[in-house]
């Protein structure tokens, strides 16, 4: 869709989210780390960790918002065609290329049989879980659709109180709904009806600086009980507080779309007028991004194009953090630009 007929915010929130999962990516080996470097440095990415976690809720819930408050009257089939048709070939690809990259890694013949059979169960790597989640909240969409726009604010209220109730109780009670691709979707099944719900209302100044308070102390509570649950632990990476579902990444999230969906952009844009076409391109080329980032992160940190770009070059994470990752969304980006540039190709590789 061309750009001047975009919601800008919608682009900010998407482009935002994807600049916190490739980051996040690149950083985490030294979050896992907290015994191989300097406190101090350990902390800034910690910190950093707890910053990045609303990521995946704002795409889902910004998928929401398109999804569920379109007026475009389609049927099922079309609904789930019009999308489908889009991810499945490009998403089945590229988990066949980490398959693949993977078994060469481990020294092991790829087996192509075997890939299919693991796509089918679930990811080849470790990011694309998010894909199955997304496809499975786009089958269900239409019914949320319809659910939306018969109820009345108190039972969408009451229907988000339920599920942050249950997020809560995972949260102390892990284990407690059982677990499984059923649970993951229920759970982020709830940001997508949030994202709905909280594009619907106005918002103050005053209401601005109270999201903005509380997100600071999200950020500070859930590194401060990270580090408590690691040093119990050894030193060991655990994710309690860190995790999309967990409340207070919750709340979190809620009040980064909120301040993200009202902000003045009229006012940023007038100067940085660049700013848009930036935006644009992060935004449209976000599923892409998602899925071919981890690729551009192997071949930088294993060596693979003949040198080692990595979360320590430069001696500290503190430089080679933003550097990597710099060039791991550059490499990605400029990759997917030249696929959609191959005829047959493009539909392979390429999220339209």
């Amino acid at each position: 869709m061309p750009s001047e007929n975009r919601l800008f915010y919608v682009d900010a929130i998407r482009a935002y989210a994807i600049l916190l999962v490739v980051v996040s990516h690149v950083f985490a080996p030294v979050c896992a780390g907290m015994n191989d470097y300097p406190r101090a440095v350990w902390w800034v990415f910690n910190v950093l960790d707890s910053a990045i976690r609303p990521c995946v809720p704002l795409f889902v819930m910004i998928s929401g918002k398109l999804l569920i408050g379109s007026a475009r009257e389609e049927t099922y089939l079309q609904f789930a065609w019009r999308r489908f048709s889009k991810l499945l070939l490009p998403f089945f690809s590229w988990s066949m290329i980490y398959a693949y990259y993977e078994a060469r890694m481990q020294g092991n013949d790829f087996d192509a049989g075997r890939s299919v059979l693991e796509f089918l169960q679930g990811p080849t790597e470790f990011h694309l879980w998010f894909m199955y989640m997304i496809l499975g909240l786009y089958l269900v969409a239409p019914f949320l659709r319809r659910f939306v726009r018969a109820a009345a604010p108190s039972e969408l209220a009451a229907l988000l109180g339920l599920w942050f109730g249950s997020l809560v109780l995972e949260f102390f009670f892990p284990g407690y709904a059982g677990s499984g691709p059923t649970l993951t979707l229920l759970n982020y099944g709830g940001y997508f009806i949030l994202g709905y719900v909280l594009d619907q209302d106005g918002f103050s100044r005053l209401e601005a600086g109270w999201l903005i308070a509380i997100s600071i102390v999200i950020v500070v509570f859930n590194a401060a009980g990270t580090y408590l649950l690691m040093a119990q632990n050894g030193g060991t990476l655990d994710e309690k507080f860190y995790v999309g579902i967990a409340p207070l990444v919750a709340i979190y999230a809620a009040g980064v779309y909120l301040l993200m969906r009202h902000a003045d952009y009229e006012k940023i844009l007038a100067k940085a007028p660049r700013l848009r076409g930036i935006v644009s391109l992060l935004s449209l080329e976000s599923y892409n991004l998602y899925l071919i980032h981890v690729l551009f992160l192997w071949l930088f940190t294993k060596g693979h194009l003949g040198f080692v770009l990595s979360e320590n070059t430069g001696g500290s994470p503190l430089a080679g953090v933003p550097l990597t990752a710099a060039m791991v969304l550059a490499g990605s980006l400029a990759l997917s630009v030249v696929l959609q540039r191959i005829p047959v190709v493009s539909r392979l590789l390429v999220i339209p």
